[in-house]
């Protein structure tokens, strides 16, 4: 038996033993709760992202399948339109957003007409805005312009055009007939989105002088 001096240690021990395991025991929840806020911090950032992603996925994929309606309003005008003849392709025609020589461009192939456009000037005078598809329910504007790919006006001749033809066959190919050199054109389109977004987009075809 513990002489009565001793009797009173053992319970203050066993209650400062249990103090500490419950100090113990919170700086470990404490730790815990930490990792816990910081990696949901993390998974929140995350998340944002991938919304912020997925939402300027989906804004420029809009963008880029309206751009479709001016290039087809320009290979309207070219295939049965205002410019559907040889003839009328020969010289710039600024009423129909047309140019018979390469414009100058940006370092990225962008006319510089574009670049700078207003609603005043009417592209720089390379083409009309009165020509622009304006798409008012989802903030969109489009403007366009076509370009014969030659360094000068006149009628299309192989020494001064870009041109896409085979220009001999012989032999067994005999079959195949010869495609002619044909001139190649080029259609830039700006596509005005909400906030005063800006995408371009090009495509280039031929078709027969």
């Amino acid at each position: 038996m513990l002489p009565p001096s001793l009797r009173h240690v053992a319970p203050i021990a066993r209650r400062r033993a249990a103090s500490r395991e419950r100090g113990v025991i919170m700086v470990i929840a404490l730790i815990t709760l930490a990792v816990l806020l910081i990696g949901a911090a993390a998974t929140m950032r995350s998340m944002n992202v991938s919304l912020l992603n997925a939402g300027n996925f989906g804004f420029k994929r809009d963008m880029a399948n309206q751009a479709e309606r001016a290039i087809r309003a320009a290979t309207t005008s070219l295939a049965t339109g205002n410019l559907s003849t040889a003839a009328s392709r020969q010289s710039s025609n600024a009423a129909f957003n047309y140019s018979a020589t390469l414009l100058a461009s940006d370092a990225s192939g962008i006319p510089t007409a574009m670049l700078n456009m207003t609603d005043v000037d009417g592209l720089n005078g390379a083409g009309n805005v009165a020509n622009a598809i304006t798409l008012p329910d989802d903030g969109i504007q489009l403007h366009y312009l076509i370009e014969r790919l030659c360094s000068t006006a006149g009628a299309f001749s192989v020494g001064n055009c870009q041109v896409l033809g085979r220009s001999s066959n012989s032999g067994s190919n005999l079959k195949n007939p010869v495609v002619p050199p044909q001139p190649t054109y080029r259609i830039t389109v700006r596509v005005r989105g909400p906030h005063n977004a800006y995408s371009f987009y090009q495509t280039t075809f031929t078709t027969q002088n």
